[in-house]
């Protein structure tokens, strides 16, 4: 009996320790991810409608809103 509580309680103890392995992994792409260089911007037909220059995602002086986000 005392082997088969043992066996029991090292399977349970892989389980949790490969399942927690997998979060840094998660973190470690999403720090990459922002590091991305941004680039310069460059002026489309959506800036001449505007009257002013419209910055995407990834140009130089965009800020994220929530257009932003809902489109990530």
């Amino acid at each position: 009996m005392k082997k088969l509580l043992m066996s029991a309680v090292i399977v349970m103890a892989i389980g949790f320790t490969a399942s927690a392995q997998t979060a840094p992994a998660k973190e470690k792409k999403a720090k990459t991810e922002k590091k991305v260089a941004l680039k310069d911007h460059v002026c489309t037909d959506a800036c001449h409608k505007a009257g002013k220059c419209v910055l995407v995602h990834g140009e130089k002086g965009h800020k994220c809103g929530e257009a932003c986000k809902k489109a990530a």
